[in-house]
C-alpha cells in the first residue's frame, strides 16, 4: 500500500488512500487512521507505530531514509 509522500519540511501529507485517512491537524504530528479498524498509525519515529502496527528501517543506498509501516487488520468472521 502505498501513501503519498509526505512533506517533512512542511508537515503535511495531502492525499488520502483507499486504506488510509490522513489526520494531519493534529498535536502529535502527522497520523494515519485504518479506515477498516479505525485503528491510528503514528509516524512519528520517536512513537510507538500504535496498535497491531510495525515500523521496520530500510537501509539503502537510494535513499536517505526508507521506512516500511505494517499495520494488520483482523476480517470479520
Amino acid at each position: 500500500m502505498r501513501v503519498k509522500q509526505r512533506s517533512w519540511h512542511f508537515s503535511r501529507s495531502s492525499k488520502n488512500c483507499l486504506m488510509l485517512q490522513v489526520i494531519a491537524e493534529n498535536e502529535k504530528g502527522l497520523l494515519f487512521k485504518n479506515k477498516r479498524d479505525r485503528k491510528v498509525i503514528n509516524v512519528d519515529p520517536k512513537a510507538v507505530p500504535g496498535d497491531n502496527s510495525t515500523r521496520t528501517e530500510l537501509q539503502t543506498e537510494e535513499y536517505i531514509q526508507a521506512v516500511i509501516y505494517d499495520h494488520v487488520t483482523r476480517r470479520r468472521a
